[in-house]
């Protein structure tokens, strides 16, 4: 057995963190009036974001070693399509219209979390991207990597994690160049941060600033790329289904209780 955390045991700590994520961003603020006084900790999405690129990490070289890949999309392309019409199902249910116009609206509907949706237009531009290099359906491949890119800036976290997608895919096998890569992605996103900051009146300190926009704390997933092993680890149904189960299920729970508070 290799030394480090193979990919069934970081997927059970991004479960973990993720699960503790979506509590803070949907009761924190409900179960506290929606005032700042007595909130849990502002630091705890900054201490979660690199869950999704976890995530998108070990896709990616699950890429590179599934049996087949069409499957592999369809279950993320079904799994995303199924979150939506939960997301749809329970927003509609308990009447969630827009405020402004105190009807449905298509925004009001879709409402929720669904990286099903971003993961499935990724692994698709991954698989576009290394038939491009391997000189396969090349016209096709480019046109197709095109859409997809300008897909995922729609879906959730799509802009931040596509730079990512490209730097793990084009890095592949190279941990250190993935490292420096998304180092340098998270860094550009930190300054971005800043220089917002300091240009505007935003009414509040860096620090709370900084927790806000925390994506340029997706750095932390550097640590767990390196920690990994490259071994699948446990190879049953639960290690492989259990993130399609967990996250709608948790994610739809959350949205009931809020609603409910």
């Amino acid at each position: 057995m290799k030394k480090g955390l193979d990919a069934y045991k970081l997927k059970l700590i991004a479960l973990l963190f993720m699960i503790a994520d979506h509590v803070y961003s949907y009761l924190n603020a409900p179960i506290h009036g929606y005032q700042a006084d007595g909130s849990w900790p502002e630091w705890i999405p900054v201490l979660t974001r690199f869950v999704s690129p976890l995530f998108l990490y070990l896709m990616i070289d699950g890429f590179y070693h599934t049996s087949s890949r069409k499957k592999f999309l369809i279950r993320l392309f079904a799994a995303g399509m199924i979150m939506e019409c939960g997301n749809v199902l329970i927003n509609f249910l308990f009447h969630n219209v827009n405020r402004s116009t105190g009807k449905y609206s298509f925004r009001s509907l879709i409402e929720g979390h669904n990286i099903f949706l971003t993961l499935a237009a990724l692994f698709a531009l991954v698989w576009c991207l290394e038939n491009i290099k391997q000189r396969k359906n090349t016209v096709l491949s480019c046109f197709l990597a095109v859409i997809l890119a300008f897909l995922c800036l729609f879906f959730e976290g799509g802009f931040y994690l596509l730079p990512v997608a490209v730097i793990v895919w084009f890095f592949h096998a190279r941990k250190p160049l993935q490292c420096a890569g998304i180092a340098a992605w998270c860094l550009v996103l930190m300054l971005h941060t800043i220089i917002s900051y300091s240009s505007g009146n935003t009414g509040t300190s860096l620090y709370s600033y900084l927790c806000f926009d925390n994506e340029w704390a997706m750095f932390a997933v550097i640590f767990f790329i390196l920690l990994y092993n490259g071994e699948r680890g446990r190879n049953t149904a639960f290690s492989k289904y259990m993130f399609y189960i967990i996250y709608p299920v948790h994610l739809w729970i959350l949205m009931i209780v809020r609603f409910c508070i």
